[in-house]
């Protein structure tokens, strides 16, 4: 029985996020102080020629392979792979009670996660989050790059980070795999192959510790399973082309750019648990309310959907007066260019859905919020993008001025993107989430995870 409270109680006290140079200097100085305990292995490189590393410990029989920053905006994951490697060389007695060899890529993206390093050290703001905010476009994306051929879906080009971790799956054969994510706003939630329901209080019991509430609104996609209240099926490619076929009649025209997610290729290498932890930056103390609203689930819906269709029009007005103008290696407008390519669709899929008797009861304050307020944070993060890539055009040309439009764009986006976050701060007021808070969570879900698949408890 793991005394989880105890290993707690020795998670670091993170107070901003390791810069990618930083991370790989510590990386670096555990291999050289614990040379016979930790070894640290390139297992690839970015697209830019970044090392990507691997640090193992532990001689077990089994593996467990924990990767962060799959996306380069969610570092939380980093900051725990430091504090589990650093648990297990100052304990190696728990390292042993795992019974497991424990594999941590700490940066699976490190030119995404560069990008993103403007906001690593503060202020943690809605607005300084999403002005410095980076996400590649989705065929660009480790995550969401690994092969599929799948009805009419068929993607066969893993970027090089995704085929660093595609040969560490097909080497190690993990029974245990951990896919560090976190959320921008909201509440903790997880994705998992495995739905026993001891398993699934297990996890969410690590957020309460910590204060943290549950995520308890809408799932991220409709064609997800709640297991439990703050526990989901896990994301798969697979299962999302069974939906759209259901309610869309396939994909069409508007079928997605990227491929399978990390648990989709695990699954047909390994039997594993594959585990996805959320957790937020920024949450609303309400995010939790179970208690209901007056207006149906459906109702909700469909009021978030208009919203999201507002903006929909708005940045693709801006669309169609930038695209043409920024370069072709410019980083920053090619997730929103995604993003409008498949929103029509999946805003309709979405009306189609709701349309379900399922939705014909009363919505939570919890979901009313994520559908009207919450949840469109993400799209908010559109529109920061769209801001930096003009400012990318304007750094690229010293001494010239840029298109008249794009200063226009620029103009009404950050306007824009002002009222949204002064809408949501007064609708959904937020609080900022300690590190150390984040990283516990991810640690007790690590702890979880082994002690299901030991057949034993945490204390």
């Amino acid at each position: 029985m793991t005394d989880i409270a105890k290993i707690l109680a020795r998670t670091p006290a993170f107070e901003t996020f390791y810069t990618v140079d930083e991370m790989d200097a510590l990386a670096l100085r555990y291999a050289e102080d614990y040379p016979g305990s930790v070894s640290r292995a390139i297992v690839g490189a970015s697209r830019k020629g970044h090392p990507i590393y691997c640090l193992s410990v532990g001689s077990g029989e089994r593996n467990a392979l924990c990767f962060a920053c799959p996306h380069p905006n969610e570092p939380i994951g980093a900051m725990t792979c430091f504090a589990l490697l650093k648990l297990f060389l100052e304990d190696p007695a728990l390292l042993a009670e795992t019974d497991f060899a424990w594999h941590f890529v700490y940066c699976a993206d490190p030119d995404g996660t560069k990008l993103n390093e403007g906001w690593f050290k503060g202020p943690f703001t809605l607005r300084n989050y999403a002005r410095h905010y980076y996400r590649p476009a989705s065929d660009l994306q480790v995550e969401w790059t690994f092969p599929i051929d799948y009805k009419s879906l068929h993607f066969d080009k893993p970027i090089p980070e995704t085929q660093a971790l595609m040969g560490l799956i097909d080497e190690l054969k993990p029974e245990f795999a951990f896919s560090l994510h976190n959320s921008s706003f909201g509440g903790a939630y997880w994705y998992s192959v495995e739905k026993d329901a001891k398993f699934c209080r297990s996890l969410e019991t690590a957020a309460t510790r910590q204060g943290i509430p549950l995520h308890l609104g809408e799932p991220e996609s409709d064609y997800i399973v709640r297991y439990s209240p703050a526990v989901y099926s896990m994301m798969s490619m697979k299962e999302y082309v069974d939906y759209a076929e259901k309610y869309a009649n396939g994909f069409g025209a508007d079928s997605p750019t990227c491929g399978a997610c990390s648990a989709d290729y695990i699954s047909g290498v390994c039997d594993c648990l594959t585990l996805i932890a959320e957790v937020p930056y920024f949450y609303n103390e309400r995010i939790d309310d179970t208690t209901p609203s007056d207006m149906t689930r459906r109702d909700a819906i469909l009021a978030g959907v208009e919203r999201s269709e507002n903006l929909r029009r708005l940045m693709q007005r801006w669309r169609d007066m930038s695209e043409q103008l920024f370069s072709a290696d410019n980083p920053f407008p090619g997730l929103l260019m995604d993003h409008l390519d498949a929103c029509e669709s999946m805003l309709e899929t979405r009306r189609k859905s709701a349309v379900s008797e399922a939705f014909d009861v009363p919505a939570t304050v919890s979901e009313v919020r994520d559908n009207l307020y919450i949840s469109h944070y993400n799209e908010y993060l559109f529109i920061g993008l769209l801001i930096r890539a003009v400012d990318c055009e304007e750094a690229r040309r010293p001494g010239r001025e840029i298109e008249l439009s794009l200063r226009v764009v620029r103009d009404e986006a950050e306007a824009a993107l002002s009222r949204g976050i002064a809408e949501l701060e007064k609708e959904a007021a937020y609080s900022v989430i300690p590190i150390k808070k984040s990283v516990s969570v991810q640690i007790e879900s690590a702890f979880a995870a082994i002690a299901h698949l030991n057949d034993e408890v945490l204390q």
